[in-house]
């Protein structure tokens, strides 16, 4: 690929829904959960032969300076883009895009990817972004699409339109996190992916489809500062939305590339026992779909089935996988309760 591709890795998130280990100090694109690099240094590295370091944007909170520079001590100062507050994912990407125009680049290729996502295959992550990067090329947005396992019920879904070009196809329609029932039905289908939030477009383009659907959004980037920590009050203002509710369920020029590698979001904690997440020696019995995350201790399950178990120096936290997508309610209320602990 030719050094016209950005990468721009979005980090800026709380990861409340893996409370306890993921805490707002320190939350989990910080932490090595999956081997020996943290889930950010797996996210930079996997650009190799796409682009150089030079060619890679962190945008996270304003927080983690220090700690993405210990991290990725190789990134230039000036692609670290620091939010004073999380304005959601419109904001932090039309920055990115005003950034790169500014830098005389806005007819370059800007890879977008959150930072938390466990990818199995690096070089077919590599060889799908260079298909989605024809269509992009031509101003259209990309977005990847996953091909479904399981009835899942966390994720958005992209369903399949025509054949846009080889292996490309227009996105007939975004479909919102569904029940079980519509989660089986979109998966006996066939013609529906999971939307990982992973997209591909020109910085120019992107910029003007902000402008057109988000009007009041655009107008706030613009009036940004240049530089890499934005004035907080201006910033603070910004029209706080998704891309894909702002942006990408609206446009008509929209395709999908399906992803020819496998794909995880550790997005929660039964979501991480499919990654092989765990730590700490474990004795099940009569137990199975569980998570562990003990250190220097053993953990003994009797009988018990789809739970989480996770134990820090502060915190035990027993979990029921139904449960898990209430642990930010529970995290919300700490943090007046027991701030320390969040």
């Amino acid at each position: 690929m030719e050094s016209s591709l950005f990468a721009v890795i979005m980090a800026g998130g709380k990861g409340t829904r893996f409370w306890p280990v993921s805490t707002r100090r320190m939350p989990k694109q910080f932490l090595r959960l999956t081997g020996s690099m943290t889930m950010l240094q797996e996210t930079a590295i996997r650009f190799e032969g796409l682009c150089g370091h030079e060619d890679i944007m962190v945008v996270t909170g304003s927080d983690f300076r220090s700690t993405v520079l210990e991290q990725l001590p190789w990134i230039n100062e000036e692609n670290l883009l620091l939010e004073p507050s999380g304005r959601n994912t419109a904001a932090c990407i039309g920055w990115a895009a005003k950034t790169l125009v500014e830098k005389g680049r806005g007819s370059d290729l800007m890879v977008v990817v959150p930072s938390d996502h466990v990818i199995d295959n690096p070089e077919r992550f590599r060889s799908t972004l260079l298909k989605a990067a024809l269509p992009a090329k031509d101003g259209k947005l990309v977005t990847i699409g996953i091909t479904p396992d399981r009835p899942a019920t966390g994720y958005g879904y992209l369903e399949k339109g025509k054949i846009y070009s080889e292996g490309v196809y227009e996105v007939s329609s975004f479909r919102e996190k569904p029940n079980l029932e519509k989660a089986e039905e979109y998966l006996e289908n066939g013609n529906y992916f999971w939307n990982a939030g992973m997209f591909i477009w020109r910085a120019d383009v992107i910029m003007e489809e902000i402008a057109r659907y988000l009007p009041e959004l655009s107008d706030g980037i613009r009036e940004l500062d240049s530089g890499t920590c934005p004035d907080t009050g201006k910033y603070d203002a910004l029209q706080a939305i998704s891309i894909d509710f702002g942006v990408m369920e609206k446009a008509d020029n929209v395709v999908m590339v399906p992803a020819e590698f496998g794909w995880n979001d550790i997005g929660d904690w039964p979501s991480a026992r499919r990654c092989g997440v765990g730590r700490g020696e474990v004795l099940a019995v009569d137990s199975e779909n569980t998570t562990v995350w003990n250190g220097g201790k053993i953990t003994v399950l009797l009988g018990i089935s789809n739970v989480s178990v996770v134990e820090t120096d502060s915190v035990t936290l027993v979990m029921s996988d139904e449960y898990s997508q209430k642990l930010r309610e529970v995290v919300s209320d700490l943090e007046d309760a027991k701030p320390d602990l969040v």
